[in-house]
């Protein structure tokens, strides 16, 4: 058992006060609460440079020659037993400045082809506008984790109209991920073992498709509570479309499916402004 757990907290968005600086903060409050000592970076303080792929020896050293800052970085997380890491998403894809910080990163563990890390990782992703992509960016973030041989807790995938139940979930995590910690788990014996571990996480298999009855999902708890006429008419729609997509055509439940998604949005949108 770990006797003094550290968790580094990755925040990936350029606002501080924003959704997923929220949920990292909470997640790191969850890991606190465990015992965890815990730090965190905001990667908008950070000056992130590209890489400039020169074919150095950073994947040895852990140092690069060209980035001073980069190196520091990597001894920090080196430090870490644990990664709770918080990205905005854009476009379906994690976001530039995530993007940045992961290209430089190394670790002394080697990768997913010879793995023999223990560190846990906790990814979060958090889409507002249409709320679509985060599982999609919590997908990409997740194969970096297993690149680089992490063991990936549950993910947590949010959208505006999740975040208040997600910060909890968020603190759920962060203390999911000490009690890993402290258990010990051993590294992946093997490649296999690390696919398989990835495979079997929640979301990693999604498509947009269900990502989109996701969100679907959350509006309807949320309006279930209202007693609006946009309300009631996206439950009305939504009760009866699982039966009209078991008769229907895959084009056909696609377009329920996102007529469903726009109204579900609308009516969302409604009642905050009530």
């Amino acid at each position: 058992m770990a006797e003094r757990v550290k968790v580094l907290g990755i925040q990936g968005s350029p606002h501080k006060d924003g959704m997923t600086a929220g949920l990292v903060h909470r997640a790191l409050a969850g890991a606190q609460d465990e015992g965890a000592e815990v730090r965190l970076i905001d990667l908008v303080d950070e000056d992130l440079r590209p890489c400039r792929a020169c074919n150095g020896s950073c994947f040895e050293t852990l140092r690069c020659v060209h980035d001073s800052a980069a190196t520091k970085r990597t001894a920090r997380l080196q430090d870490a037993d644990g990664v709770i890491f918080g990205t905005p998403v854009y476009c379906w894809q994690i976001n530039s400045l995530s993007s940045l910080f992961i290209d430089k990163m190394r670790w002394d563990s080697g990768s997913v082809l010879m793995p023999r890390n223990r560190r846990i990782a906790f990814g979060i992703a958090s889409a507002g506008g249409s709320g679509t992509g985060c599982v999609l960016a919590l997908q990409a973030l997740y194969r970096w984790f297993y690149n680089w041989a992490f063991r990936g807790i549950t993910p947590l995938p949010v959208s505006r109209f999740s975040f208040v139940e997600a910060l909890g979930l968020a603190e759920e995590g962060g203390r999911a991920m000490v009690k890993a910690i402290r258990e010990g788990l051993p590294a992946f014996p093997s490649l296999a073992h690390a696919m398989a571990h990835y495979q079997s996480l929640p979301y990693m298999s999604w498509g947009p498709v269900e990502e989109l009855r996701m969100i679907i999902t959350c509006i309807r708890r949320e309006l279930a509570r209202c007693d609006s006429a946009e309300a009631a008419e996206f439950l009305s729609r939504a009760e009866g479309a699982e039966d009209a997509a078991s008769g229907a055509g895959v084009e056909s439940d696609l377009d329920s499916i996102s007529s469903l998604y726009h109204l579900g949005v609308h009516a969302w949108e409604a009642l905050k402004r009530a």
